[in-house]
């Protein structure tokens, strides 16, 4: 994405006038020319618009995950665990046009005067990083990560090996690792990260380089600005060139078209049920739920039954052995009496023999 090198000029937050309802406009409406409807039609109205998650009440117990709460509550995220709101899918691929073709974010050399932009049916909305903090009720204050694989200022003794081996991932190429053998509450931090931070298709077993690095600067309690971060996360994704990238904090823009007084009467929303929220299927799914920890115990259960048996058939076998020992003691001292019986009995043959024979003159 281009940076602006002209001073940031001040943009009001509210057009002069009131904006026409957008509700009671043709789709077409939206767009001030025609290149962007023809963007629109061409690429972004087919962008997947992914569903906002949330997680259940209950899930994850605090006494059973303190490390989980405390690493989260350090970088202030716990009010977006729960966020429920109705999101509207076709207002999301529009202002994804607009946020792209016009350059949707300015940010002086990334220190923080940042300014999300977007059109709609020709009139310019803009929010600076305090009123998005508002919105998100998160801190506009933490370390500025764009988000990319840069490593930021204040983590320059970020080492990806390093991070890597304290965080149990494996590099699998490139700059992917593998999280099956991550600690429970890292795993879990990684989960809600790819599916409600900074939402994204694809496999979510597999960790990213900008992850790694978020989740070293969160188990390091390094805060991190969350509303300059996701900003950057929102016009990234409609900057990609993969249709696959996929649209998401749907609950976030619905909450900045209430902030911005967009009349949306009339647009098809979609409400957010219980099938979005994260429940203990994903928890199993990510080897981390009940189910698994049942299987678990189920198998060392039968582990330590299995060697409570084996051990068993030992001692059983060292009797039978022991007794076998003593069978052939005894037979081997059978054996010897005998031999001692039928030693003396020739003997005494032998001796009768000798008596009975005539004497030789």
């Amino acid at each position: 994405m281009s940076r602006c090198k002209t001073p940031a000029v001040k943009l009001k937050s509210v057009p002069h006038k009131d904006p026409p309802q957008l509700s009671q406009l043709p789709l077409r409406k939206w767009f001030t020319n025609k290149e962007l409807w023809e963007d629109y039609q061409s690429f972004y109205s087919k962008m997947p618009i992914l569903p906002p998650r949330f997680l259940s009440e209950g899930l994850l117990p605090e006494d059973k995950h303190p490390k989980f709460w405390e690493l989260l509550d350090h970088q202030g995220l716990r009010s977006l665990l729960f966020t429920r709101e109705r999101y509207y899918p076709r207002m999301m691929a529009a202002i994804a046009t607009t946020l792209r073709v016009h350059d949707g974010i300015y940010d002086s050399e990334g220190d923080g005067e940042l300014q999300l932009r977007f059109w709609l049916a020709g009139f310019k909305y803009t929010l600076d990083l305090d009123q998005l903090s508002s919105i998100l009720g998160l801190r506009n204050s933490g370390v500025l990560f764009k988000g990319g694989s840069e490593v930021p200022k204040r983590l320059t003794s970020f080492d990806s090996e390093i991070a890597a081996q304290r965080l149990r991932v494996s590099r699998i190429g490139g700059k992917t690792y593998s999280v099956s053998a991550m600690k429970t509450d890292h795993r879990l931090l990684q989960y809600m990260l790819s599916y409600i931070w900074l939402p994204r298709r694809g496999n979510h077993g597999v960790l990213t380089e900008r992850d790694l690095i978020i989740l070293w600067a969160m188990v390091r309690k390094v805060t991190l600005n969350w509303p300059y971060l996701i900003a950057r996360h929102l016009v990234n994704c409609t900057t990609s060139c993969l249709v696959n990238t996929g649209l998401g904090h749907g609950a976030l823009w619905t909450k900045i078209f209430e902030h911005l007084s967009i009349d949306l009467l009339g647009e098809e929303a979609v409400l957010v049920d219980d099938k979005n929220a994260i429940t203990t299927r994903h928890l199993n799914k990510m080897g981390r739920g009940p189910k698994v920890e049942a299987e678990k115990n189920g198998m060392q259960s039968f582990h330590s039954s299995w060697g409570e048996g084996v051990q068993g058939m030992d001692q059983r076998l060292d009797g039978y052995e022991s007794c076998l020992s003593n069978r052939i003691m005894e037979i081997q001292e059978l054996g010897n009496d005998m031999h001692r019986f039928f030693s003396r009995a020739a003997q005494s043959e032998d001796q009768g023999l000798q008596d009975g024979a005539p004497d030789q003159e």
